[in-house]
């Protein structure tokens, strides 16, 4: 009889608390195993902290999904709540619904691609992260960012770029309003390369030669 390595982990989360989850996830990746998981809508904070694994969510996820990854895959076939992938220092985290307020809120480094639409707040803070909306977004987006790429398909509310300090906010459609020390400038080749690059991995179909970019006024706005 010839053995089959079992390569993936289904978790049902109906009746588990967070700490059972992420308990469960934790031994899975640490097996070497894809994990599946289904029914964890009311889980919040799930999948935090991983440094590495490939992690599928059926269905909606919670609040604080995928906060402080260090290395992970987690893809979510679904929406997803508040502040996903707060805290983010690597790793990949796709989300092919929407997601709510404070999308990479102080993520340092990895990417968050969200294929529809997310609420206001977007990468405020931002350290370093990468951030695909591939619908609209809202208010503030980019808020006291100082590095990383904020990369929004459809259009975004007002306050874009409010006293950003670094990094670049890129706009496919149109926005209400720029936030203060933030101005439009002109797109560069290495801008369009960059946009072509992520749109091409990603399967976002967009011509990065419309988008506006969005810089700070001043690198140093609260010393005059």
């Amino acid at each position: 009889m010839v053995s089959v390595a079992v390569s993936e982990v289904e978790i049902d989360a109906s009746n588990l608390s967070l700490r059972e989850v992420n308990a469960k996830i934790r031994e899975a990746v640490g097996r070497g195993l894809r994990v599946h998981l289904k029914n964890a809508s009311h889980i919040y904070g799930l999948a935090a902290g991983l440094k590495s694994g490939d992690i599928v969510i059926d269905g909606d996820a919670g609040d604080y999904l995928a906060m402080l990854n260090g290395g992970a895959k987690i893809t979510v076939n679904g929406n997803a709540g508040d502040y996903v992938a707060d805290g983010a220092w690597s790793g990949e985290v796709i989300v092919k619904g929407c997601v709510g307020y404070g999308a990479s809120m102080y993520a340092y480094g990895g990417v968050l691609v969200v294929y529809g639409d997310a609420g206001d707040a977007v990468g405020q803070i931002l350290k370093g992260a990468t951030v695909i909306v591939n619908g609209c977004a809202g208010d503030s987006i980019g808020l006291y960012m100082v590095g990383g790429d904020i990369i929004i398909v459809g259009d975004a509310g007002k306050l874009v770029g409010d006293w950003m300090i670094r990094g670049c906010i890129y706009v496919g459609g149109k926005y209400e309003s720029l936030g203060n020390n933030a101005k439009e400038a002109e797109l560069t080749d290495d801008d369009i390369k960059k946009l072509s690059n992520l749109f091409n991995k990603y399967n976002v179909k967009a011509d990065p030669s419309k988008f506006k970019k969005i810089v700070p006024l001043s690198l140093r706005p609260f010393y005059g």
